[in-house]
């Protein structure tokens, strides 16, 4: 295969796999980063903005149990190409996607496990914007005993 080639097939190898944070299929490190300040006590706020290492400018957040069909919608990408980046048919009942973009690109998409919080908003379809990424926590109890962790644009 020429040199040519290979470089170019390394390429989108890379660019496919950076943006394809959601390799083990579980729960991501921004969802996991979320839980843990959420679960802290006396936490009122999250801060999105400081939690990602990688460059975004809007999100997205999927609805629980999506399926990969779905996500492909959203993020506009052909089935076969969508199959290397979702590589779940649904996501489980209890997480939605994280999908982070910049510049009209997806830069990381993830799983996020409601018990580390449910986004209570509207998402535009723009996306939400980094701008306005802090979040008040908010606990609502059930009679079960088990507490919701609410997000809240702030």
């Amino acid at each position: 295969m020429p040199i040519r080639m290979c470089f170019t097939v390394g390429l989108v190898l890379c660019v496919l796999i950076a943006s394809c944070s959601e390799m083990r299929n579980d729960t991501g490190i921004i969802s996991k980063r979320i839980g843990e300040i959420v679960h802290t006590p006396g936490t009122a706020e999250v801060d999105l903005r400081a939690l990602p290492t990688f460059g975004w400018e809007y999100f997205y957040v999927s609805k629980p149990g999506v399926t990969r069909d779905e996500v492909c919608k959203l993020i506009g990408a052909r089935r076969n190409v969508c199959g290397r980046i979702v590589r779940i048919e649904k996501a489980p009942d209890d997480h939605v996607y994280l999908l982070f973009g910049l510049n009209g690109q997806l830069t990381h998409i993830e799983l996020h496990d409601l018990a580390n919080g449910r986004f209570d908003m509207q998402i535009p379809a723009e996306g939400f914007p980094k701008s306005k990424a802090i979040f008040r926590v908010r606990r609502s109890s059930s009679g079960s005993g088990n507490d919701t962790i609410l997000l809240e644009p702030k």
